[in-house]
């Protein structure tokens, strides 16, 4: 099974699940991704705010290059939960298979965890102490955040999308949410 065969049932059996939880979870679920959508959006403001997206235009995303793994289940859901289009990643190439011509194809407040809280040292680097500390102190909370979404259905929803397939649907025939799902 390719990597796209993958991404494709993947997708389309959390998308099943998704569909199948109560209202009430859902909206849930919808309230929990707005806050971390936006602790997202604060993090990469960081970057930003000494021209990040110059700075990894310049280097070409070196720290993307295995990226295959790190959109996740939680990642996924925020796409499903608050109705954004779901991107096509690009697998095959050396590159990381959610970055496009202009750049990564998922807009920093949908972007994996991995992707959001790393700064490489050229970026942190031009980041005072105060920023970086109020930078780990809101990484802290949004791995919180995730982990309040983990407890909902019971597993490990960290990993990437495609690695959680393999091992939950792939390996041992279980729904992606788990059993409280």
């Amino acid at each position: 099974m390719t990597d796209r065969e993958k991404w494709n049932s993947a997708v389309a059996l959390l998308s099943t699940e998704h569909a199948s939880l109560t209202a009430t979870l859902q909206d849930e679920l919808r309230r929990k991704f707005r806050q971390i959508m936006a602790l997202k959006d604060e993090l990469h403001s960081f970057a930003e705010s000494v021209n990040g997206s110059a700075i990894c235009a310049g280097c070409k995303g070196e720290c993307c290059a295995c990226g295959k793994y790190h959109f996740t289940v939680i990642d996924t859901l925020a796409y499903l939960a608050t109705g954004k289009p779901l991107f096509t990643p690009r697998f095959g190439g050396d590159h990381c298979p959610y970055q496009g011509e202009a750049g990564c194809l998922m807009e920093p407040a949908t972007r994996p965890f991995n992707c959001i809280t790393f700064n490489c040292e050229c970026i942190e680097g031009l980041l005072c102490t105060s920023e970086l500390e109020r930078f780990y102190a809101l990484e802290k909370v949004l791995r919180l955040r995730y982990r309040e979404v983990e407890e909902l259905f019971g597993g490990s929803y960290m990993h990437g999308l495609l690695m959680n397939y393999e091992r939950d649907v792939l390996a041992k025939g279980r729904p992606l949410l788990g059993e409280k799902g």
